[in-house]
């Protein structure tokens, strides 16, 4: 059974970001594709999150690669996914423990 994703206010605003940015340098198409991706990754997410591995598993963290410039970070729960951020690799990971 599918379960919930849920973005937290980060999460929703590194979305933002993203579609700001590829809006504004790359146009439509490109954001089109991106939000596509993202789709087909929650669906995915909301089936079976097993299929992404665990970056910490101590904290039930796991991560998916969105694009080659995204990884989203997400925990589950019984009832529901959380999205804790979409991280661009581009940045220093050391900001990534950070956000996390």
């Amino acid at each position: 059974m599918a379960k919930e994703v849920i973005l937290t206010p980060l999460a929703l605003k590194d979305f933002e970001n993203v579609v700001d940015y590829l809006s504004a340098n790359w146009g439509y198409e490109v954001v089109s594709n991106f939000i596509e991706r993202f789709d087909k990754v929650i669906i995915l997410l909301a089936e079976n999150t097993s299929l992404y591995p665990f970056s910490d598993k101590k904290r039930g963290l796991q991560k998916c690669i969105l694009t080659k410039h995204n990884i989203l970070f997400f925990t589950a729960s019984e009832q529901a996914i959380y999205i804790h951020t979409i991280f661009d690799t581009r940045q220093d990971p050391e900001k990534l423990k950070h956000l996390l």
